[in-house]
This record gives C-alpha cells, sequence and structure tokens, in this order.
C-alpha cells in the first residue's frame, strides 16, 4: 500500500538523468546510437515516464545552489550534475534520496533508498 505522506521532489537534473535512462532502457542502445538516430527516440511513447515525472514537485535551482555545488564536488568528489542534485537536497532541507546511483552513498546529509 503506497505512503500518502511521502513527498516527491526532483529538479531538472533529475528529470533529464530519468528520461535519458528511459529511453536507453526502451531502446536498449547506448547513448552515442541514440544521438545519431533522432528518428527513434520521436517514436519512443513518454507517456509512462512523463506520469511518473509528474507525481514529484520540481524545485528550482538557483546561484545558491550552484555555489553550494562546488563544494560539495570538492568535499565528496562528484561530478556536476550529482554535485547539483545533492546541492538541491541540501539547500531544500531533504534527507532522504532514491536513486541507483552508489556515488551518493558517500554524502553524509543523505540516506539513499534503492531497490
Amino acid at each position: 500500500m503506497p505512503r500518502r505522506d511521502l513527498k516527491l521532489y526532483k529538479n531538472s537534473l533529475v528529470s533529464s538523468e530519468v528520461i535519458y535512462i528511459y529511453l536507453k532502457a526502451v531502446t536498449n542502445k547506448k547513448s552515442y546510437v541514440l544521438k545519431k538516430n533522432p528518428e527513434e527516440i520521436t517514436r519512443i511513447n513518454l507517456n509512462k515516464i512523463e506520469e511518473l515525472l509528474d507525481l514529484a514537485e520540481t524545485l528550482p535551482m538557483n546561484k545558491e545552489i550552484e555555489d553550494l555545488s562546488f563544494e560539495i564536488i570538492k568535499k565528496y568528489g562528484l561530478l556536476p550534475n550529482d554535485a547539483l542534485i545533492a546541492a538541491t537536497c541540501k539547500h531544500y532541507g531533504i534527507r532522504n534520496i532514491a536513486t541507483f546511483d552508489r556515488n551518493f552513498e558517500r554524502i553524509d546529509f543523505l540516506k539513499v533508498w534503492k531497490s
């Protein structure tokens, strides 16, 4: 039974990464192959992934989050997109993150949930 009190949040980078992984999963192709075949991308039905992403509230990013991401890169050795995601969490007081990315496990202010 789903929890009714659970709130979901995302930023634009999370949406982008979820769609990117979805495209690779439904086509079973690497990104460099998809990049060369835009017609194939246009034929993919994105309704389900759009519905999934709509379950989460989009949090805006700002200069403060960008500045914080530099600190996170230096402290935790994350790449820029992951650092911006972590900085968004920190900025908004989000302490839990659902991800398959193990890099977030080394961030002490986040609890990682994965299946």
